[in-house]
């Protein structure tokens, strides 16, 4: 039977570089800690489950980073990145280091391989190759102030976005995205999961919005009384309008129409999967 065993922090090494400070965390098993980060901790790590017959280990590394201007995390692989926008000055990241091996020592052992770090705004990940018996992955929860730039890229998680105006790009393979209350300029797309989109005010603050997926259902979510030059479709599935809108011509599977006064373009799209427009 396989085991999942939870990397609680218990001392902390403090690491300053020039423009970043990370927070190592070393690990002891049931050593008690603050109430509040052993429970978060303890839960997502608990989220993530096991990996088949192998031993899991998991542990949430913490780093902060002061001065940049934009949160970079490209080119992950088997990890979710979640970011929320906040009212603090800097980056606030927490890793979720995953490892998986034929017994418990050495998943612990390969933990201690994987390098995290946060650099003028890039997060990276460094490891040992992954093999059938042996592998890591990590996830990421950042705060960053609410007017930020983003690039996300992840491959076989999901991509979620909260309360963040700017140039945000964003995309997964193999994984959803969920986008809520942001502003800017922004584009994102996903191969092979669902789109969310959940707009908020009256009107989109900024220069617009693209999502796009290629297999995956699409849900755009508009408030009462919104402006803006909609767009949306699917190739190959059913368009679903839970909200009234006005249209010259024939509705089929693609819109284009303006919503009260018009604004900023909203563009929602799907290839295979159905589309589904309603209140938020």
């Amino acid at each position: 039977m396989s085991r999942a065993l939870l990397a609680l922090p218990f001392a902390a090494l403090l690491v300053t570089t020039p423009s970043a400070t990370v927070l190592e965390l070393t690990t002891f098993d049931h050593v008690s800690m603050p109430a509040q980060v052993s429970a978060q901790a303890q839960d997502w790590c608990r989220d993530a489950g096991r990996n088949g017959d192998r031993e899991t280990f998991c542990e949430v590394r913490e780093l902060k980073d002061s001065g940049a201007a934009r949160l970079e995390i490209l080119d992950n692989s088997n990890g979710s990145i979640s970011v929320t926008g906040s009212s603090r000055r800097d980056i606030a990241v927490q890793a979720r280091v995953m490892t998986s091996a034929e017994t418990e020592a050495e998943a612990r052992a390969l933990a201690k391989e994987v390098s995290v770090t946060l650099e003028n705004g890039r997060v990276r990940s460094t490891g040992p190759s992954s093999g059938r018996r042996r592998s890591w992955w990590v996830s990421y929860r950042a705060e960053v102030p609410s007017a930020f730039d983003l690039a996300l890229d992840t491959s076989n998680g999901s991509v979620t976005v909260t309360g963040v105006r700017g140039r945000i790009d964003a995309e997964s393979s193999n994984g959803s995205l969920k986008l809520t209350d942001l502003g800017g300029r922004v584009n994102a797309r996903s191969s092979n999961g669902s789109v969310h989109v959940a707009l908020s005010g009256t009107q989109w603050d900024g220069e617009g919005l693209t999502v796009v997926t290629s297999n995956g259902s699409a849900r755009l979510d508009i408030p009462e009384k919104y402006n803006a030059r909609l767009t949306a479709g699917t190739n190959n599935g059913s368009l679903n309008l839970d909200i009234p809108v006005m249209v010259q011509g024939q509705i089929s599977k693609r819109l284009e129409t303006t919503l009260g006064s018009g604004g900023a373009p909203i563009e929602v799209r799907t290839s295979n999967g159905s589309l589904r427009i309603g209140r938020r």
